[in-house]
């Protein structure tokens, strides 16, 4: 499994976020960063991801669907935010 780091603005904000974060949170593994970036841990690809969010979205929306490299660095996340972010990124040697 990778863990992929989404990010997303609707433009039209009460419309689908709950649809968009429902979607996201549908994931097995997954930690909110912000109201709209999330990291999952799965096995699709990132156009899969992308995809399967891009079906939700209105025209105007931004998504941007990626690879998170690690290491990772962050300040001011919720402790159980830290907590997943250091139980899940690979270890490097």
């Amino acid at each position: 499994m990778k863990i992929l780091i989404i990010f997303y603005d609707l433009q039209q904000p009460d419309q689908n976020y709950e649809k968009v974060t429902q979607k996201i949170r549908s994931y097995e593994n997954w930690a909110m960063l912000g109201r709209s970036a999330y990291l999952i841990m799965t096995n699709s690809t990132v156009v899969q991801v992308r995809d399967a969010i891009n079906s939700l979205l209105n025209k105007g929306d931004k998504l941007f669907v990626g690879t998170c490299p690690v290491p990772a660095a962050w300040i001011g996340l919720p402790d159980d935010v830290s907590r997943w972010i250091q139980e899940n990124q690979p270890k490097h040697k």
